[in-house]
C-alpha cells in the first residue's frame, strides 16, 4: 500500500562529515586535555571554583550540516566565569539558516517543508592554556528541546507534518586570539551527537565549527560600570 505521505531528502555520505571530521577531533581533544606544563590542568577546576565570579554572556554562532546541506546555528549564553578559566551558564540555541524539502500531503500534492529546531543548553568552559593573547578552551553543552518539519497548508497557516523531541551534546575544542581588549578573534571544531524521538531530517549528529569575532560584553560592562 502507498504510503499517505513522505518526505524526500538526500542521501546522507557519512565519509565525507563524519569518520574523518571526528577522528581529528578526538586527536586534538586528547592533545589539549594533555598538552605541557603551562596548560591548566583538569583537576583544578574545583580551585578556580573558589575565584571571584563575574558575569559572561555570549553572542554564539555555530557552523554545521545537516544532512549534505551547510547550515548555522545562532543563539545567546549566560552564565559566569571565575577568574575567566572556569564558565558555566546556560544558553538557548536554534536553527538559522532554512532547510528545505518535499511532502506528499493527502488532498494538496506535494508541498515544500521546512525544518525547525531549538534547545536549551546548560553550558560548561574550561580554559586548559592561556598564554599572552592566546587561549584553548574546551566548552561542552547538553541541550533538551524540539524539532519539527512544517509545511504551509491550503488556507496559508503553518501545518506540523512531524515533531520531535531532541536530545543534543555539543563537545568542542576552540583557540582564540585577544587582539583588542574587548575584541577577539577566535576558531574551533566540535561535534554534534542528536537523539530524537522521531525523524525530522539526515544527519543531525554531525560536526561543528566555529569561526569568528568574539565580544566580551562583561569586560564592557565592568568598564562601563566602574566608570559611571
Amino acid at each position: 500500500m502507498k504510503d499517505e505521505w513522505r518526505v524526500e531528502r538526500p542521501a546522507l555520505r557519512t565519509t565525507r562529515h563524519s569518520f574523518i571530521p571526528t577522528h581529528l577531533f578526538l586527536a586534538i581533544f586528547c592533545l589539549g586535555v594533555w598538552s605541557g606544563s603551562t596548560a591548566q590542568r583538569i583537576d583544578s577546576i574545583p580551585h578556580y571554583l573558589h575565584e571571584r565570579r563575574s558575569p559572561v554572556v555570549k553572542l554564539d554562532m555555530r557552523g554545521s550540516f545537516i544532512g549534505n546541506q551547510q547550515v548555522n546555528f545562532a543563539g545567546i549564553k549566560l552564565g559566569l566565569s571565575h577568574a575567566g578559566v572556569v564558565q558555566y551558564g546556560i544558553g538557548y540555541s536554534f536553527l538559522l539558516s532554512p532547510v528545505h524539502g518535499t511532502a506528499w500531503i493527502p488532498g494538496l500534492g506535494e508541498r515544500t517543508t521546512r525544518l525547525r529546531l531549538g534547545y536549551v543548553a546548560p553550558y560548561f568552559d574550561f580554559a586548559f592554556y592561556k598564554k599572552g593573547h592566546w587561549e584553548l578552551r574546551l566548552p561542552v553543552q547538553i541541550g533538551i528541546g524540539g524539532g519539527s518539519v512544517v509545511y504551509d497548508g491550503a488556507d496559508g497557516r503553518t501545518q506540523k507534518l512531524e515533531q520531535s523531541m531532541v536530545f543534543i551534546y555539543e563537545p568542542c575544542m576552540t583557540a582564540q586570539y585577544r587582539f583588542l581588549r574587548y575584541l577577539a578573534v577566535a576558531g574551533g571544531w566540535g561535534y554534534r551527537l542528536t537523539l530524537r524521538s522521531a525523524h525530522l531530517a539526515d544527519g543531525l549528529t554531525a560536526p561543528i565549527y566555529i569561526f569568528g569575532l568574539r565580544v566580551f560584553f562583561g569586560d564592557i560592562w565592568r568598564d562601563v560600570k566602574h566608570g559611571s
